[in-house]
């Protein structure tokens, strides 16, 4: 598919601005105050994003593939993203309830209307299947936003700048949502995400494991490991390639 380990920790897009995400404090302690399931993974929290996050390496690919959902109670969308603490991160995603402008792409801010733009030609339904990735061409093409509803057949792809000595350090899957005031009375799917793939510059493969550090990315009430998660993914599985991006039945004080 389209090294050197830093200290440098990933910057990703969260849903109303650019946030540098930070590893929180894993083991049992941690868990107990963000109300989640046991992980034996890193966890970032924010206060917007879901999924997992690959870091300590430097990455040129990510990818995934989802079906798209009904739109639902919650403004919510799936994303790739590759980033890094001296890059803007650049982001492709896929908005709940699909349509002509459900695809978008960002450099440095959240995408659907804050920046970027968006890949018309793909336009899925709900119930379509879309495969989204980026590519860092180091040649100095830029990254490569591609699009794919593997339903209907339709694909589009653009090219963003990103200069010739870009250091993605973080790819990150995730889904990102806007923390309702209102959750739901039981825990709800949002996205399922498959097939999630990750490359580094020197061409190792992996899925959303391999050798680098994956980091759980974990919603909160007040983005940090104090506050009720809001949103949290399931475990990895399929050999670390799928997982579900749900938000939780927590309480309004």
């Amino acid at each position: 598919m389209r090294r050197q380990i830093l200290r440098a920790i990933s910057a990703a897009l969260a849903a109303g601005g650019t946030a540098l995400l930070t590893v929180g404090a894993a083991g049992a302690a941690a868990n107990a105050a963000a109300n989640t399931h046991a992980t034996s993974h890193p966890i970032i929290y924010t206060s917007s994003q879901g999924g997992y996050t690959a870091t300590g390496r430097w990455f040129r690919f990510v990818a995934t593939t989802v079906k798209v959902p009904a739109p639902g109670a919650y403004s919510n969308y799936a994303e790739v993203v590759l980033g890094g603490a001296t890059v803007s991160p650049v982001t492709l995603a896929v908005a709940a309830g699909g349509g002509p402008t459900s695809v978008g792409w960002s450099v440095g801010v959240p995408p659907f209307g804050m920046g970027g733009g968006a890949l018309t030609k793909v336009n899925p339904s709900v119930g379509d299947t879309v495969l989204i990735d980026l590519y860092y061409d180091r040649s100095g093409g830029g990254v490569v936003a591609t699009a794919s509803d593997l339903t209907t057949g339709r694909t589009q792809a653009i090219t963003i700048s990103a200069g010739t000595k870009a250091l993605f350090t973080a790819a990150e899957v995730a889904a990102v949502l806007r923390n309702p005031s209102s959750p739901p009375p039981g825990d709800t799917r949002l996205w399922q995400f498959t097939s999630s793939a990750v490359t580094t510059y020197t061409g190792v493969h992996g899925t959303m494991t391999g050798p680098w550090t994956t980091n759980e990315v974990i919603d909160t009430t007040n983005g940090g490991a104090s506050g009720q998660t809001v949103m949290s993914p399931s475990f990895l599985f399929n050999k670390n390639a799928d997982f579900g991006a749900w938000i939780r039945a927590f309480l309004v004080k």
